[in-house]
């Protein structure tokens, strides 16, 4: 009998130590379609922004999606692996370093504030990704922990006896025998998890590379307005110099002169006030660089420059199926999908199992059993857990379609604007703003030689203040709406 007890011993603690091992993945490695490998290491991360797997353009539509939830089939392989995350921007020099002192650059032993150069800048610096970096570490903990097989405990489920020489010791334990897969779900669940954080990473360095643009170009206009208007002051006092000399030869009178200075005032007016959108423009291209004090001299750039040329049919296509919020949006889809399997998988219930062996000081009393416990699920199969995990996954559908809509809709908006900002911007480069120098260089002929009235030489004067003011902000629209574009684009050069 007690060979027979010790053979039991030894089959049950072979049982559980199987377990284990079958949930070791250097010993034993079944295949799931749903589990994605954890994100590489640190030192073996490639750059997120060339890895956005292809997907589908067309937008999902939700009947599909429940019919394969409710056939119960495991969900396709979830969208491809995340792309890694390391590298966000390039990563040369000590940018911290190279900010504090003005870097050696191209002008005067200083850096050149380029649109290249400041978004670099951003990309290593900003706390933002780094941010980010963290929480896709800490997604990647919770998706090994949610692996982990139980521990073994040490229970006997019998008291220990201590009574003189009646006493009596037990000693043995057990193991939780997790049954249906329900730890590789659990563990293909937060990979699911880890992947979006991958993803919302690229979202918000694609976001702050738009901002980057947006701003760079609403500081680079800024200058532009500067210049512009430094140019009609020198104009304005042209003007009231020659109203004066007018007078002075009895062929004007002060009302000319008092008119023209009133232009030239609210030109210096206007100028006074573009040098201080200046500043704070350039207060807020450092504050999103990461870098608050530190854009301190001239952005260098373009405003008339050729902007990129954007297809639309493609764009279309790629924030319907290459954004990555609609990626997230797409493995949520097959996170809820998993999250409903494992509902299903629930009511089985886990067995719990492990030897036992008492020892009594009385000779023959010495014991051997084998404890098994389960849950009986009779009232409580999870139901509502199961009807709440399928409304999750109708509810990420639709979502995803209502991500798809959205960024269509932004699409739309941005370019639109940037469409119409670039002919009107044309219109004035190649008519309005020739005509508006040459009316005034005639005008201007005409009321020094006393033969235009000085009505029409004020007229041709405003017209070109307004032409070369509206011309700048034209500009500034075609180049904000394009980095817009960009961004829903997730462009990594720009123009």
């Amino acid at each position: 009998m007690n060979r027979w007890c010790r053979n039991l011993w030894v089959v049950a603690a072979i049982a559980v130590a199987a377990a284990g091992c079958a949930n070791d993945p250097a010993l034993r490695r079944t295949p799931l379609p749903l589990e994605q490998p954890a994100a590489a290491s640190r030192s073996n991360r490639a750059d997120i922004a060339e890895n956005v797997p292809p997907s589908q353009p067309e937008i999902i539509s939700a009947s599909a999606t429940e019919t394969e939830v409710e056939r119960g089939s495991m969900p396709p392989g979830a969208a491809a692996a995340a792309p890694n995350r390391e590298t966000v921007g390039n990563s040369s020099g000590d940018i911290q370093s190279l900010a504090a002192t003005g870097a050696v650059g191209e002008e005067g032993g200083r850096q050149m504030l380029t649109l290249d150069y400041l978004s670099r800048l951003a990309l290593q610096n900003h706390p933002l990704l780094r941010r980010d970096d963290a929480r896709i570490d800490f997604a990647g903990g919770q998706a090994l922990q949610a692996g982990l097989y139980p521990n073994p405990r040490f229970d006997t489920n019998n008291p220990q006896v201590f009574n003189g020489p009646k006493s009596m010791f037990n000693a043995g334990f057990q193991q939780e025998i997790v049954v249906k897969g329900k730890l590789r779900l659990d563990r293909a669940a937060a990979l699911r998890v880890q992947e979006q954080s991958v993803y919302a990473l690229m979202q918000d360095k694609y976001a702050l590379l738009a901002q980057v643009r947006n701003q760079f170009y609403q500081t680079l206009a800024a200058q532009y307005r500067v210049d512009v208007l430094n140019a009609l002051v020198i104009i304005t006092d042209k003007g009231v110099t020659a109203a004066k000399a007018r007078v002075k030869g009895t062929i004007g009178d002060e009302t000319e002169v008092k008119l023209l200075t009133i232009d030239y005032d609210r030109t210096q007016a206007a100028l006074a006030n573009a040098l201080k959108i200046l500043e704070g423009e350039r207060q807020q291209l450092a504050a999103i660089v990461g870098f608050p004090g530190q854009v301190d001299q001239k952005v260098e750039g373009s405003l008339v420059a050729q902007p990129p040329l954007f297809d639309e049919p493609f764009m279309e296509r790629f924030v319907t199926s290459e954004n990555v919020q609609v990626q997230i949006a797409k493995i949520d889809i097959d996170k809820n999908k998993i999250l409903l399997q494992r509902a299903e998988a629930e009511p089985y219930p886990n067995v719990t199992l492990g030897p036992a062996y008492n020892y009594g000081l009385t000779k023959g009393s010495e014991q051997y059993w084998m404890n098994i416990v389960f849950t009986i699920p009779i009232s409580n199969r999870n139901q509502g857990n199961i009807l709440s995990a399928r409304a999750d996954v109708r509810d990420a559908v639709e979502t995803l379609g209502t991500v798809q809509l959205d960024l269509l809709r932004q699409l739309a908006d941005s370019f639109s604007a940037h469409r119409g900002a670039l002919a009107k911007a044309e219109q004035y480069r190649t008519q309005v703003i020739p005509d508006a120098q040459e009316a005034l260089r005639l005008v201007k002929s005409g009321y020094d030689a006393g033969l235009a009235e000085f009505s029409v030489y004020l007229q041709a004067q405003r017209t070109l203040i307004d032409a070369t003011t509206d011309y700048v902000d034209i500009l500034e629209t075609v180049w904000t709406s394009a980095a817009t574009v960009s961004g829903l684009l997730q462009m990594d050069q720009f123009p």
